[in-house]
C-alpha cells in the first residue's frame, strides 16, 4: 500500500481504533460466538467464529466514536464484517498496520482523543503501553469485544480532553 494516506473521519468525536483478529475474529472463543462465512467483493472466502454481541457492540461504539479500522485486514474489513456487522455502507478509514501499531494510531489521531481496543498482539504484549492522548483497552482473544463496556471507555477517552 504504498502511498496509501487514510482519510481523517469528519466530525469531533473521539477516535477508535478496532483491531479484528482476537477482536471481531476470535481463535477459539470463550463466549458465545456464532461462525460466519465472510467475503469481500466475492474474492475470497473465510469462516470466523464472531461473538453474539459484536454487532450490538460496534454500534453502540459506532454511536460514540468514530471508528477507524486498524487490522491487517485493512482495506478489506469494512466491506468483509458488513453484512454480519450490520455496519454503513460507506466504509470506515483503516491504518494499515499489523504491528507497532501504537506509533501509526498516535500520529493518526493527532490531538484527538483515541481509544484503541485489541488483542494481546506483539506489541500489547507485557503491561499495557503508556497511551499519551489516548486509552489502550487489551482484550482477551478468545472473548473480544464483549469485553468492552462502550459507556466506561467513552467516559475514559473523554476525560483526556
Amino acid at each position: 500500500m504504498s502511498g496509501y494516506a487514510a482519510r481523517l473521519p469528519a466530525g469531533d468525536r473521539p477516535l477508535l481504533m478496532l483491531g479484528i483478529s482476537g477482536v471481531i475474529a476470535l481463535e477459539d472463543p470463550v463466549v458465545p460466538a456464532r461462525t460466519v462465512r465472510l467475503t469481500a467483493w466475492g474474492r475470497w472466502a473465510r469462516e470466523v467464529a464472531v461473538p453474539e454481541v459484536a454487532a450490538d457492540r460496534v454500534a453502540e461504539l459506532a454511536g460514540l466514536f468514530q471508528i477507524v479500522w486498524v487490522s491487517e485486514w485493512g482495506h478489506v474489513a469494512h466491506e468483509a464484517f458488513r453484512e454480519v456487522l450490520r455496519l454503513p455502507e460507506a466504509p470506515w478509514p483503516f491504518l494499515p498496520a499489523q504491528f507497532d501499531k501504537l506509533p501509526v494510531i498516535r500520529d493518526y489521531a493527532g490531538r484527538r482523543p483515541w481509544a484503541w481496543v485489541d488483542e494481546p498482539v506483539a506489541d500489547l504484549a507485557g503491561p499495557v503501553p503508556r497511551s499519551d492522548g489516548g486509552v489502550v483497552v487489551r482484550v482477551g482473544a478468545g472473548a473480544g469485544i464483549s469485553e468492552v463496556d462502550p459507556a466506561d471507555l467513552a467516559r475514559r477517552v473523554l476525560a483526556l480532553r
